[in-house]
């Protein structure tokens, strides 16, 4: 990511990367207070890949997690989703699941998400890395953590109580342990860098949460928390995502002569709002599960115009982007889920339109030849 050049003559470049720890690692085991969070922060593990990230329960049945630990490739491989397992140790209790339909060619059907284009420089993509999974079986019985979606302003208030902190897996930390983030930072400004500045580079920067809270290696898709004054414990405000650094490089007549130590600017999350309202249409979606409703669906996108991909029953990236794009235009929810709902909602419109076009040509004379909805042919995302 290329910022604007300093009087220096040094130019900045900005990119994303997995882990920061700030200062003194001020990481620590598990406080005895906050021992139920071992029942409601798993760790999610892909095998083909060998991505291992956290995810924690928003509820039994559905988990949050990083949506690169999903769909990022990793030395130009797809995590692949039949493999992808979610675990939960609580104690000498060991709970796992996989993806809901993780035998059959529609797991993804079970995924909402942020994004699947994972950008390092303009626009970034952290404040859409978001992802939400139903699980195959509803092993969240220890609890979930609940959503406090609220404004970032709100975050760094509560941030400058104290109030704030995150728990995670690491690669370098306990085997099998929860580390845990003392109390820390929320912030638009980090490092004499302004918020004016750093929202120009994110895409939804409004939904992006800097913080400095220690994490590690395979602690993206972690809750970044807030303390509570309920019986419920902490309640999750964000997933820590990555981390925005900075790396200095000095220029010569347009040639780089020398690459200064990067430094750590701050981690980013995802706000909750970004996701909040999604947890619950997942959990109670009817989602398609066969190529024919898939390829159903695919036609009524493409007669409208919103899908221009192959009839192939898959949920590519043009596939969900459609659905987004229809359910933006009717008001609805925007989830990206290929839902029976939907399916039927779509079918019964295109009933009405043609049922009133009939009408109207029956006042007003002989219908005009409408365009053939045949698909046309073209590379699906």
């Amino acid at each position: 990511m290329w910022l604007p050049q300093s009087a220096d003559n040094t130019l900045l470049q900005v990119p994303l990367t997995p882990v920061a720890v700030f200062g003194q690692d001020d990481r620590a085991d598990l406080p005895e207070r906050l021992s139920p969070l071992e029942g409601k922060i798993g760790m999610l593990y892909e095998p083909t890949t060998q991505t291992l990230c956290t995810a924690f329960c928003v509820s039994k049945g559905v988990i949050a997690t990083a949506a690169h630990c999903l769909f990022q490739p990793k030395d130009n491989k797809l995590p692949d989703l039949n493999e992808a397992t979610f675990r939960l140790s609580y104690g000498k209790v060991y709970q796992t699941s996989g993806i809901n339909d993780r035998h059959t060619p529609f797991a993804k059907n079970n995924i909402a998400v942020g994004t699947t284009v994972f950008n390092n420089e303009p626009p970034l993509s952290a404040p859409k890395d978001w992802a939400l999974v139903k699980l195959e079986r509803p092993i969240c019985r220890f609890g979930y953590l609940k959503i406090d979606a609220r404004p970032v302003a709100d975050l760094i208030e509560k941030s400058k109580e104290g109030k704030i902190f995150q728990v995670a897996y690491h690669w370098d930390w306990k085997h099998w342990q929860l580390a845990y983030s003392k109390p820390c930072k929320v912030s638009r400004d980090f490092d004499q860098i302004k918020w004016r500045f750093i929202k120009q580079h994110f895409i939804n920067a409004h939904e992006l949460v800097l913080h400095d809270c220690d994490t590690g290696g395979a602690s993206s898709g972690s809750p970044v928390l807030m303390e509570t004054d309920t019986s419920d414990g902490p309640s999750a405000v964000a997933i820590n995502v990555g981390t925005y650094t900075r790396t200095r490089i000095l220029l010569r007549e347009g040639r780089i002569e020398k690459r200064l130590k990067p430094d750590i600017i701050a981690n980013t999350g995802v706000n909750g709002t970004a996701f909040n309202a999604v947890i619950q249409a997942l959990e109670t979606a009817d989602l398609l599960a066969s190529s024919d409703d898939m390829r159903k669906l695919q036609f009524e996108l493409q007669f409208r115009t919103l899908y221009s991909g192959t009839l192939d029953g898959q949920l590519g990236r043009a596939m969900r982007n459609a659905i987004l794009r229809y359910e933006e235009s009717e008001g609805l929810m925007q989830t990206g889920l290929p839902t029976r709902a939907l399916l039927r909602r779509l079918d019964e419109d295109r009933i009405k339109a043609s049922h009133t076009l009939s009408t109207v040509h029956g006042i007003e004379g002989e219908p005009q030849p409408r365009p053939n909805p045949t698909p046309r042919l073209k590379t699906s995302n």
